[in-house]
């Protein structure tokens, strides 16, 4: 090697050993985060997070090394220290595989694997409830540096039982999604109160490390096929869709974090929308960034001269104290550096290097990082009046080592020691913002051969499932039923993975089982009674949403194999040939829209993504599908007759015999309804030969109604049948992760909010308790799968919207059914096929999405809307009775709102009896205007103002006084301002003139009902009246005092 590379090299080397690896203790392997004590705490434990950051100047100098020929073997000494610390961790965290099988299962935080260990020892150093131990980032990098490590040709894993703890991990992160966890502060909530949030950083480590993570064999590339780790593309697929809604925020109390300089670049390389990537890097250094690192976060006081060292958590009031005195931590801009060398942006880069160098502090020879630098005391009132203007002083942590090890990593990459592949031989920078063209081998399974020449004769190709053999066809549910195997280790005392359901991602692949070779009907196929699955036009939805999936997340390099059942009773829907056409234009390539390729399931097998599967032999599964009989139905009358019998006081064995006697089919289903109710329907009809259960009766009536698309009928049915399906408990954690609240009931006394995921047990149950009939419990199952559908397939459609009202969709919907608002609501939704209903409801919220946007845009620009001829004929009041319905908070609006609080000391939005007031002071030494909290404040106070026309009336008058702020930059309200008082008065000034003009009408008794029925335009113009009016009496007021 050339003299000038040994001796940076040598130099690199005695830096490391003195400042990183002298640390490392001789028995565990593991680093102390620090061997400070002070005033803040005892860093001399070892957390996950901070070893698997100190190592990455050790484990860079091994390549370096390498790369270099080391004629000195020292590359293997360093890979040996990094491999020593990794199998440290191992042991600690294996010694609580305990809590990952309760974790997985719970994602309680209290089961959650420890965040730190007794540096000497690897056992715990504090307990359980003492610290907040759930921070999965932690654990992700773990993983996605034991990925990176592996891949480069490490080993570390050595043992069946390690690699299924390795197994259980990925489960043990797989739904951080939807897991609010303490993250990489270890606080949750900036005010540090213990309340855990989902946390951005959280969420893109955990993507990286199941995506790194997916198909590596953990033995090395020569490993048994058993040493395969399998990570679930739904999970990534779901942890990106929820990175996307949450970035450039880190969480709901926390607008922007440079934590997330760790997802947007080096080392997780998580996100994948370009644009998102450079406006959230925007984001933190336009508000967190300063000349001596960046803030964490906004009010953020950790080890500011004005924090508290005698407690933990912060007073709301107080977080205003820390605005623009939080610490700068050198440490973000080792992130910096790295990423730019990564993007060669060269200028860039030696940049951050310059800063970075010149933060250092000299002690024993070494140029060392501090963990931050602080305001002092006596500097505070001057930074406050002028930010960025006073010097600041390093703490007492020198160095902070995680710190340290990334410069060293950047300093590597910079001079040329190693390159980008060596640090990221997974090649996860490579792909991040790379569109990845997904090509879907498309496999179309027929019952039988009924089914089959139908098929054919609409010009698709099909096959029977006994043409496809030796392969064979299984179920979501069986493979559901298969993973629960996978990663058991009895020693350990662990299971497979928890039954949940797997969705398109996980379903469109092949598979090798024991030996067995199988494809997987797709996910939307499953196995329940469900009569939304057998509508041809709903099913081609569905389709048309998974084949957009797997090509917007599919990131193997494999073919997506997505599979596909036609039965009998689908083929006998009136509509279906519609849904064989859509079939046969996929299959012939005339739709542009999707990359599609029609295969026999023997080549979609071969060309297909595979996974292999080894189970111990008494652990088979009997699997593929069994298809039942296409069974005789059940014999009812045309017509409904005449019997005597009153059912609703009928005894259970007359309503037994009644089912007997050729009921028509309203009766059959009332019989089987109240059957059901008396949970009578196992009893056994009278006489009947062979013996005939009423439960039987209730599947061959319930086919019945679906293949005569007698859907209220059916609906009724579905009812008896319904049970808590993980589906459902998926649709919601897909609307509650992002940040979206759900209300199911009829009513404000039966309303229920559901504000995170659920199981499914407790979702069937609340959702029992919110509905009045058996058919309102099954509209509100289904609408609550539209709507999880849609936040995820057209996501736009919810910007603002930050709860989602069941019941006021059902009023929405049944409008655009009928427009006769006195026609029961249910009713008119139970008679409607899935497919219309799923339209309707897309088409409600495309409505809303695209009439908020133009009449916003007129208000904004002062446009009267009146003369534009497209809105000429609404009716003002019944939009704002649906407005008022879908409320609106865009964060545009929000910005601008807070921007007026400083003006008015307290805004009422509703009655003085309820809880409406905004302590604007409050929010503005306690928020920051981007932070979700924010919003949510908003949608609390607002949540409850009914009828709904009356709440759009007061978001109208909430922006007319933005307005009137935004124009009166000084203006100033001394007392509190009323919105409802000022709709009154506007619409008291729009009686007054409209009787100027029409005298003979009684315009003052109905003011605010006839003012709801102007044009927005309109009615800004008297609002915006209302509240200067209000400022010049308060101003005038305040002066004659």
């Amino acid at each position: 090697m050339p003299s000038d590379t040994q001796d940076t090299l040598e130099s690199l080397y005695q830096h490391i050993q003195a400042v990183i690896l002298s640390r490392q203790h001789p028995v565990t392997g593991l680093f102390p985060a620090s061997t400070s004590i002070n005033n803040h705490g005892n860093y001399t434990d070892a957390w996950v997070r901070d070893n698997v950051y100190s190592i990455q100047a050790v484990w860079a100098l091994s390549l370096a090394y390498k790369r270099a020929s080391d004629t000195d073997k020292r590359a293997h000494e360093l890979e040996f220290a990094c491999i020593k610390m990794m199998r440290g961790l191992l042991f600690a965290m294996m010694r609580q595989s305990h809590k990952v099988e309760a974790f997985k299962h719970s994602l309680d935080p209290k089961d959650a694997l420890h965040a730190k260990y007794d540096t000497k020892t690897g056992l715990e150093a504090v307990a359980d409830d003492a610290w907040g131990h759930l921070q999965v980032d932690a654990t992700s990098f773990y993983l996605l540096m034991m990925a990176q490590m592996t891949k480069a040709g490490s080993k570390l894993i050595f043992s069946r039982d390690e690699f299924n703890f390795i197994q259980n991990l990925i489960y043990y992160i797989s739904r951080t999604y939807r897991t609010p966890d303490y993250g990489i502060w270890e606080r949750g909530n900036k005010v540090n109160n213990g309340k855990e949030e989902i946390n951005a950083s959280s969420v893109g480590m955990a993507k990286a490390a199941m995506e790194a993570m997916d198909g590596l064999n953990l033995f090395g590339d020569e490993g048994p096929e058993w040493a395969v780790v399998h990570s679930f593309a739904d999970a990534v697929a779901r942890a990106g869709s929820v990175l996307q809604s949450l970035l450039p925020k880190e969480s709901r109390s926390k607008e922007v974090d440079s934590a997330i300089l760790s997802i947007i670049g080096f080392p997780a390389f998580a996100v994948n929308d370009e644009k998102l990537t450079r406006r959230t890097r925007h984001e933190i250094l336009n508000k967190l960034g300063g000349e001596y690192g960046c803030k964490r976060f906004l009010l953020d006081g950790h080890q500011s001269a004005l924090e508290d060292k005698n407690r933990i958590h912060y007073e709301y009031d107080e977080l205003i104290n820390f605005e623009h005195i939080e610490s700068e931590w050198p440490l973000f801009f080792t992130y910096l550096y790295i990423d730019r060398l990564f993007a060669r942006d060269w200028e860039n880069a030696n940049y951050y290097r310059h800063k970075i160098e010149t933060l250092m502090i000299e002690k024993d020879g070494h140029k060392l990082l501090p963990e931050l630098y602080y305001v002092p005391k006596e500097s505070i009132l001057a930074e406050k009046e002028k930010p960025g203007s006073q010097r600041r002083l390093p703490n007492d942590n020198l160095p902070l080592v995680w710190a340290q090890s990334l410069y060293l990593v950047g300093k590597m990459l910079d001079e040329e020691l190693i390159n980008t592949d060596d640090l990221d031989p997974l090649g996860l920078h490579k792909i991040q913002h790379r569109k990845h063209k997904t090509t879907t081998s498309m496999v179309i399974l027929v019952q039988n051969d009924r089914v089959k020449q139908k098929l054919m004769d609409a010009g698709c190709l099909c096959q029977t499932l006994e043409e496809i053999a030796p392969l064979k066809a299984i179920t979501a549910e069986q493979l559901v039923e298969t993973y629960q195997h996978l990663g058991e280790s009895t020693s350990l005392g662990l299971t497979g993975r928890p039954n949940r359901a797997l969705n398109s991602l996980a379903t469109s692949q092949a598979f090798s089982i024991n030996n067995e070779h199988y494809l997987c009907l797709s996910w939307i196929q499953n196995e329940d009674k469900d009569y939304r699955k057998i509508d041809p036009d709903l099913f081609q939805a569905h389709i048309r949403n998974e084949l957009t999936s797997l090509a917007d997340h599919w990131y193997y390099q494999a073919n997506a194999v997505f599979t596909i059942l036609i039965d009998e009773s689908m083929s006998e829907m009136s509509n279906s040939h519609e849904l064989f056409e859509f079939i046969r234009l996929l299959q012939k390539r005339e739709n542009d829209a999707y990359r599609v390729i029609p295969q026999s399931a023997k080549n979609a097998f071969k060309s297909g993504n595979r996974r292999v599967i080894t189970m111990k032999p008494n652990d088979s599964l009997q699997l593929g599908i069994q298809l039942s009989h296409h069974e005789r139905s059940w014999p009812l009358a045309d017509d409904d007759q005449y019997f005597s019998l009153d059912q609703e006081h009928a005894t259970t064995d007359a309503l037994l015999a009644q089912l007997s006697e050729t009921p028509s089919l309203n009766q059959a289903v009332h019989c089987l309804t109240l059957l059901g109710e008396r949970k009578a329907l196992m009893n056994t009809l009278p006489n009947s030969t062979p013996a005939t259960t009423a439960y039987k009766v209730l599947h061959k009536v319930y086919l019945q109604t679906l293949i005569s698309e007698n859907w209220r009928a059916a609906r009724q049915l579905y009812a008896l049948l319904i049970t808590p399906t993980t589906d459902l408990a998926t649709y919601i954690a897909d609307i509650t992760v992002r940040q979206r609240f759900l209300v199911i009931g009829e009513t404000p006394d039966t309303e229920i909010e559901i504000s995170l995921p659920l199981h499914q047990d407790d979702i069937l149950e609340a959702m029992k308790k919110a509905s009045s009939s058996a058919v309102s419990l099954v509209l509100c199952h289904e609408l609550i799968a539209i709507a999880g559908t849609l936040i995820r397939t057209q996501p736009d459609f919810f910007s603002g919207i930050r709860t989602i009202r069941i019941h006021n969709l059902v009023m929405l919907c049944a409008r655009y059914f009928n427009q006769d608002d006195s026609a029961p609501l249910y009713d008119t939704l139970a008679e409607v096929s899935p497919s219309a209903l799923y339209s309707a409801f897309e088409h409600v919220l495309k409505q809303k999405h695209d009439e908020f946007a133009h009449v916003s845009t007129s208000l904004r620009y002062h446009h009267t809307t009146d003369a534009q001829g497209s809105l000429n004929d609404i009716d003002w009041f019944d939009w704002r009775s649906e407005q008022g319905m879908i409320t609106k908070l865009p964060d545009s609006l929000l910005l601008q709102f807070w921007e007026s609080l400083s003006h008015v000391n307290t805004i009422v939005f509703g009655d003085l009896q309820s809880n409406t007031r905004l302590d604007c002071k409050r929010a503005l030494n306690s928020m920051t205007p981007g932070e979700d909290t924010f919003a949510l404040l908003v949608e609390g106070l607002t949540s409850d103002i009914h009828p709904s026309w009356y709440k759009s009336l007061i978001f109208e008058c909430l922006y007319a006084f933005i307005q009137f702020c935004q124009q009166h930059k000084n203006c100033q309200f001394e007392q509190e301002v009323n919105l409802p008082i000022l709709v009154s008065q506007a619409a008291m000034d729009y009686a007054r003139q409209y009787l100027a003009e029409h005298p003979e009408e009684d315009a003052i008794s109905t003011a605010v009902d006839d003012f709801a029925q102007i044009t927005p335009s309109k009615a800004n113009q008297f609002l915006r009246w209302a509240v200067s009016k209000l400022h010049s009496h308060q101003h005038q007021h305040s002066s004659s005092k």
